[in-house]
């Protein structure tokens, strides 16, 4: 439909939307003459009075209506984009609940491996009930299109956060991983392996619950998986920066694939870059001969020494030299935010099958109380590691090492972001930035939906 010129052709593709209440538009304007008769005020008025979003505006004034109303949901505004498709803010209308619905794109609509990995990732997800996980509550067919209907979570995911803040806290990173790793547990223990963890796919809350997304290249290592695993056969998984050295090779990949990945990104977290930098193929080389490099040198504030060796084994190249599960990597990270060394004020972490365990506040070291048996046990075994950590620096000093860069460190635990300030209602309404659902997208008229 063409672009309306008049405030009464906006009107009507309006109503034709669906998106508004004819009894609740009459609460706010008794005749429709009490509106401004140039479209753009018209759409403005609605706006400031809480009937219109500024991005169901812009589609309106474009000449566009059709999908943005799906059934009971109401689409708000667009929160991300990505490879397998947009994810858009949704409100059910019915129950009153915001979710984020994520369409496949329409170019893919009609493709049966984009269609099957598009279902494979609501199948998997679904599946799943943790806490440290986005839920997936629907999925559904409608005018062409695939969605999926998922958990809402306000918040960003911590490549925004570590773009916009620098390097984390080591100890406040840790934090973050403890709880993807508590996902990535129950996730194992139903048969199924992520095969692409990475800053990007971790989003933090306005809680500062961690909440694992993007189950689209999840895979079940088991055998009744036969025909995603088809479909995977010509594709690599994962993303280049924190990829397996199996998975780029194209072999067998079970839990300990996600371990490594988890162990690059936590590298990258404390560090704020990943482990190692080139093109693709440069990444890839890396990732199946260079050792990881080691963090305290490079970084203002000091990070354990044991951190390294931990980070070390979670990616040895070799499968069976890695923490063999997630339990396991919790059981070696935990150590460096217990006892009041980790300088963390006040957290909580999510750990084995959705049980709490909270961080302490930190203590005067020189307090008797502070030097307790868990307080010893702790720094026994962080000795332990780094002798350990020595015996492999040995063994590994005639390895290379990567050329050495800055890296922005923050002396403090890095809380969580503050929540953006809400925007201002504009006149007439120009580009939005919004940050939701861990995601950071520019919304200006050129952010539309597909035409349905």
């Amino acid at each position: 439909m063409a672009a309306p010129t008049t405030a009464t052709e906006f009107l009507a593709i309006v109503r034709q939307s669906g998106l508004i209440n004819e009894t609740t538009f009459r609460e706010y304007f008794r005749h429709d003459e009490d509106l401004p008769p140039e479209p753009s005020a018209c759409a403005t008025a609605l706006v400031r009075a809480h009937l219109l979003t500024p991005f169901q505006a812009r589609h309106l004034l474009a000449g566009k209506f059709r999908g943005l109303s799906l059934g009971p949901y109401r689409i708000l505004n667009q929160i991300g984009q990505g490879g397998m498709g947009a994810v858009y803010l949704a409100q059910h209308t019915e129950l009153d609940r915001q979710v984020a619905l994520k369409m496949l794109p329409a170019d893919k609509a009609k493709d049966k491996l984009a269609i099957e990995r598009f279902k494979r990732e609501a199948r998997a997800a679904a599946a799943l009930d943790h806490p440290n996980i986005v839920k997936v509550f629907d999925v559904f067919h409608a005018s062409g299109l695939y969605f999926m209907v998922m958990e809402y979570v306000a918040g960003k995911d911590l490549e925004t956060v570590i773009k916009e803040s620098g390097a984390l806290h080591f100890a406040t990173a840790i934090a973050h991983v403890l709880q993807t790793a508590a996902g990535l547990q129950h996730a194992h223990e139903k048969g199924f392996v992520h095969r692409d963890i990475k800053p990007a796919n971790l989003l933090l809350s306005k809680s500062g619950t961690i909440k694992i997304l993007d189950m689209g290249l999840a895979r079940s290592f088991e055998a009744r998986d036969q025909v995603t695993e088809q479909l995977d056969q010509s594709a690599l998984a994962g993303t280049a920066d924190y990829v397996s050295p199996e998975q780029s090779l194209g072999m067998p990949q079970d839990q300990r694939s996600d371990i490594y990945s988890l162990g690059a990104t936590l590298y990258t977290l404390v560090t704020g870059r990943p482990p190692y930098r080139g093109n693709t193929a440069q990444l890839l080389m890396q990732h199946q001969f260079a050792e990881p490099p080691r963090m305290s040198k490079r970084l203002k504030s000091t990070v354990p020494e044991a951190l390294n060796d931990v980070i070390g084994r979670m990616m040895a190249k070799k499968k069976d030299d890695r923490y063999q599960s997630a339990d396991e990597v919790i059981d070696a990270l935990t150590p460096f935010v217990s006892g009041g060394e980790s300088g963390v004020t006040s957290d909580t972490v999510t750990v084995r099958r959705g049980t709490t365990k909270s961080l302490p506040r930190p203590q005067d070291p020189s307090h008797p109380k502070h030097w307790s048996r868990r307080r010893w046990a702790t720094l026994a075994g962080i000795l332990v590691l780094t002798l350990v950590g020595v015996g492999g620096w040995i063994l590994a000093s005639g390895s290379s090492k990567p050329r050495g860069q800055s890296a922005q460190q923050n002396n403090g635990p890095g809380p969580a972001p503050a929540p953006s300030p809400a925007p201002s209602q504009p006149e007439p309404i120009p580009e939005k930035r919004v940050q939701m659902a861990g995601y950071d997208a520019a919304i200006g008229n050129d952010g539309m939906m597909p035409s349905f």
